[in-house]
């Protein structure tokens, strides 16, 4: 999904992925936050009950998949464009972005007809550079899934993985969690080196009055929407890929998986507010 320098970032339906610019070189990253402490980091629950619940729940959906008619879709809990498509601003804060661009030929031929994306590249007057984008599910369920699951199909090694709370006016409680991944994929250079690029990913999934980062979470309230409400619940998935500087020097502008974070941080302090429903 990701090829960075020497092509492109994607996210990734099952197959196919979103296309990202390639990131020039900023000057060095700054460690400034819109506040102190913005960032927490928390546990979630072990892998073994996530296994279970996922097993239980995966199950559920497809029986109600398969038995239930359902009748209601609800609205998004993001903001759409004028053409239906999640809305992504252009500017907002210190963060000017690229040209809005959708689903892909492939994508939009892959996925459930209703699906619908929107992605840019941001850059900030410090520099700093990332890649955020929102798949928006329609009736079908499988518009949405995990990177997680095509993240290592496309070369990169997911080394940890956790929640983390940022500090965000108009999230509920104040805060949005998050899930956070560290990764690192191998790429070679022109000259016949090999260089290693570090990046982070950081995703929720939203639905109407609902916000996760949990794959289980929201697989538990489509499955119990869909049977007790007669509802299916029209997702968005939003992902932040902030690459880190390689070991020639270029790439990202973070040096360390940390900054890394508490760039895409400022940037969701000051973006979710423009893509939530009030």
């Amino acid at each position: 999904m990701v090829r960075l320098m020497t092509g492109r970032y994607r996210h990734c339906d099952r197959e196919k992925c979103m296309n990202e610019s390639p990131t020039s070189t900023p000057p060095p990253v700054t460690d400034q936050l819109h506040g102190q402490a913005a960032i927490t980091s928390r546990r979630g629950p072990s892998t073994a009950q996530i296994a279970i619940v996922v097993a239980i729940l995966g199950g559920g959906v497809l029986f109600t998949a398969m038995t239930s008619d359902v009748a209601k879709t609800s609205e998004p809990g993001v903001k759409l464009s004028s053409d239906g498509t999640p809305f992504l601003t252009g500017q907002v804060g210190d963060w000017t972005g690229g040209e809005r661009t959708g689903l892909t030929e492939d994508e939009a031929r892959l996925l459930p007809k209703d699906t619908e994306g929107s992605r840019r590249l941001f850059k900030s007057k410090d520099g700093n550079e990332l890649f955020c984008s929102i798949v928006l599910a329609g009736r079908d369920v499988t518009s949405i899934h995990r990177p997680e699951l095509c993240l290592p199909g496309q070369g990169w090694k997911i080394e940890n993985e956790f929640t983390q709370a940022i500090a965000v006016t108009g999230a509920p409680g104040g805060t949005l969690t998050v899930m956070r991944m560290n990764a690192t994929r191998s790429y070679p250079l022109a000259d016949g080196r090999t260089a290693q690029v570090r990046s982070i990913f950081a995703y929720w999934f939203v639905g109407k009055d609902r916000v996760t980062p949990y794959h289980w979470q929201r697989i538990f309230w489509t499955a119990r929407d869909r049977v007790l409400h007669n509802t299916n619940h029209r997702w968005a998935y939003i992902l932040i890929h902030v690459p880190l500087q390689n070991d020639t020097g270029q790439n990202g502008t973070a040096k360390t998986e940390d900054d890394a974070m508490k760039i895409a941080a400022n940037f969701v302090q000051a973006v979710y507010p423009t893509m939530v429903q009030n």
